[in-house]
Order: C-alpha cells, then sequence, then structure tokens
C-alpha cells in the first residue's frame, strides 16, 4: 500500500505529521554525511575481493581434483575439499581488502545510527518508541565479534547493535511462537533437534524497526524481520505482539490458506478446528492444542471480525502464553534511508510514513478483531 500525503494525513494520529517531517526529519538527514566522495569506489573494491576470491577458489580447486587419485579416498578428500577451499578463497580475499571491508562496514553504521535518530524524531508524535534492532546484535555478527581475530571495528559495531536493541520479550515471543521460521519449511527430528533449529532460524534471522507503542488503550510491539530468499527478493514479515486477551494454558495457531503453519517447536499435539462459517473456513485453517480455549479467542464476534485479515492469502497468527502474536509478509518497510549505499529522497519520507499508517491500522484493526479494547476497558472478557 502507497498514500498519499491527502490520504497519510486523514489518517488517526498523523494530522500535521508532513509539515513535522519536512522541519524535523529532513534537515537531520540532509545535514549527515550518508554518501562519502569514495563510497563507490570502496564498494567496487569489495565487489572485486568477492570475484577474486571466488576466481581463486575455482582455479585452485580445479588443480587440486586433477591432482588427486580418482579412486574412492580421492573423491571422498575433494568431497571435503570443497567448502574449505571455497571458504578459504573468499575469507582470503577479503582479508587482503579488510581495510576496505571495514571502510564499508563503519560507513554503514554510520548511516545506520543516522536513519535510526531520523525514525525515532519521525515516531514520536505518533507516540511511538523506535528500536533499530529489536533482540539485539544478529546472532552471526555476535559471534564473529567474540572471536580473538576480530577486528575491534567489528566489535565495536556489535556492541552499538546491542546498545539500540531492545523489545527482547517480543522478539522471544515471536520465536516461541514458530513465526521466524520460514513458512516452506518443516523441520523433522526430536524435540531437541527442532528446539536447536528453531532456535539457530530464528536468532540468524535478520531483525530491525522495531516499534514500541500505546493505541486506543492498547499496548503492542512491532518490528520486521527478513527472511532471505534465493535468486527473488527478500521477504520482509511484519511480526504485531500484542497482550492476550486471557492467559493462555495451550497453544492455537491460525493460518491463511495460501500459506504453512507456524513452526512450534514442542511436540504439542495439535487438532484442526472447524469453527462452522463457510466465509472463515475458505479463507483460514485453525488448529490448538486446546479445542475450549481456541473457542474461547475465536467466537463468533471474532470470526465476523478477523475473516477481513487474510492480507493477501498469507496472514499467520499464534496464541500463546500471555501474547498474540501476527505475522504479515511483504516488501521492506520503513525503509527511510538505505543503509549501504546512503541514498534517500522526499518519496522514501513519504513512503516510509505512509508504512507506518498501514502498520498501526493493523494493529486497530487486530485490536478491535480480537476484541483487546474491550479488555483493556474493563479489565477482563
Amino acid at each position: 500500500m502507497s498514500l498519499g500525503w491527502d490520504e497519510i494525513e486523514q489518517a488517526d494520529g498523523f494530522a500535521g505529521l508532513r509539515a513535522y517531517a519536512e522541519a524535523e526529519v529532513m534537515p537531520l538527514l540532509s545535514e549527515a554525511e550518508l554518501r562519502p566522495a569514495d563510497a563507490e569506489i570502496l564498494k567496487k573494491r569489495v565487489s572485486r575481493a568477492l570475484t577474486i576470491g571466488f576466481a581463486g577458489f575455482v582455479i585452485s580447486f580445479l588443480i587440486v581434483q586433477g591432482l588427486i587419485p580418482n579412486t574412492m579416498w580421492g573423491e571422498t578428500l575433494v568431497f571435503f575439499l570443497f567448502p574449505v577451499m571455497f571458504i578459504a578463497g573468499i575469507f582470503g580475499s577479503l582479508f587482503l581488502f579488510r581495510h576496505s571491508l571495514l571502510r564499508v562496514l563503519l560507513d554503514a553504521k554510520t548511516r545506520f545510527l543516522i536513519r535510526g535518530r531520523a525514525l525515532a524524531v519521525l515516531a514520536r508524535p505518533l507516540g511511538l518508541t523506535y528500536v533499530p534492532t529489536p533482540g539485539g546484535t544478529p546472532g552471526a555478527l555476535k559471534w564473529l565479534a567474540q572471536q580473538a581475530w576480530a577486528p575491534a571495528e567489528l566489535r565495536d559495531l556489535a556492541t552499538t547493535f546491542d546498545e539500540v536493541g531492545g523489545m527482547d520479550d517480543a522478539v522471544a515471543a515471536a520465536r516461541g511462537a514458530g513465526l521466524m521460521v520460514e513458512a516452506n519449511v518443516y523441520v523433522l527430528g526430536t524435540k531437541a533437534q527442532k528446539e536447536q533449529y528453531h532456535k539457530m532460524a530464528a536468532t540468524q534471522a535478520t531483525i530491525e524497526d522495531g516499534f514500541h507503542g500505546r493505541r486506543g488503550g492498547i499496548d503492542f510491539d512491532m518490528f520486521e524481520w527478513v527472511e532471505r530468499v534465493d535468486e527473488a527478493p527478500d521477504i520482509h514479515h511484519l511480526v504485531i505482539v500484542l497482550e492476550a486477551p486471557l492467559e493462555l494454558h495451550g497453544v492455537t495457531q491460525l493460518r491463511a490458506r495460501k500459506v504453512g503453519w507456524p513452526q512450534e517447536a514442542s511436540d504439542v499435539r495439535f487438532v484442526e478446528i472447524d469453527l462452522g462459517p463457510r466465509a472463515f473456513d475458505a479463507v483460514y485453517r485453525l488448529r490448538s492444542t486446546d479445542q475450549v480455549e481456541a473457542r474461547a479467542i475465536f467466537n463468533p464476534a471474532v470470526i465476523e471480525r478477523v475473516i477481513d485479515l487474510a492480507h493477501d492469502g498469507k496472514f499467520r497468527a499464534v496464541a500463546k502464553g500471555s501474547r498474540l502474536v501476527f505475522d504479515f509478509p511483504g516488501v521492506n518497510r520503513f525503509n527511510l534511508v538505505d543503509v549501504v549505499s546512503g541514498e534517500w529522497s522526499e518519496e522514501t519520507l513519504r513512503q516510509t510514513i505512509s508504512d507506518l499508517v498501514e502498520a498501526l491500522t493493523l494493529v486497530d484493526t487486530l485490536a478491535h478483531a480480537f476484541m483487546l479494547a474491550r479488555k483493556s476497558d474493563t479489565g477482563g472478557l
């Protein structure tokens, strides 16, 4: 969804935001050095390093493969040498170009911090608190920064991500709900193996652009996590976390028919539930470990309201513990400044505000659909 300024200012809480953004956000970005003069040169050097590393791997591997005898042990050795030589080639090349790579990382860090300040200023009149890195430093970067050979600049970058992190409970709720594992992945194995895979997948996922706020008496957290896709644009999942209308003892999962079930790590037994209305059954599937609890959540009033939330056929939700967690896949939202290039414009500013309108409208719709406003006003259902 892309709204024009007139439509944006008609949204609840957004009146006057264009003038505010032009007065407070645009000067902040205009005065910042987001595009250093040698940025393109540095990018080309890093790209050249990767190309040289890959070419070196191909040539050296072909030579080694030709020298090793064509026997069973030789083929086994080739099998193990392939990933080792590939990693060595790439990392060796990056090591040779490490100064350019570190400069690119430091420039990206500067743009990341400026982008965070701009989004925090933009969120302020909406009653939102902006969190640049929900959950703190990404797992892969944290591991690299902890290595003895890691440069000080990399450790400083990891520290910065932790300093601007937060929303740990909301991120933990999304991970525990199984919504941060790709929808087309089905994990087989023991309970311990499933939990290990879920932990690895969730901690390695890129999480960005968190917002905490309160609308209509309802507290909420929302953030994006990025699903990497080969040979296609990445999928950016908007996750919204709300307090459940009652304390839950089971796990209830809802999904639109065009997407897979959330990946529950524990060995609980789900039962699919038919709530009756054909309009609901046409777009959703529902399953739970506790049918009574699921029917309490999805009472007739909720069913009627939630039918319109299918969101292009890919909407998923989980009710677990004290949280309702919702997942809406889509394009990159809140992309005010490109951290890699430093590019921004009045158009990216307008689109970012349009993304906020859409996200907060979803929060309002979900709170209404699941009767959370009533709980907030009366202290219970």
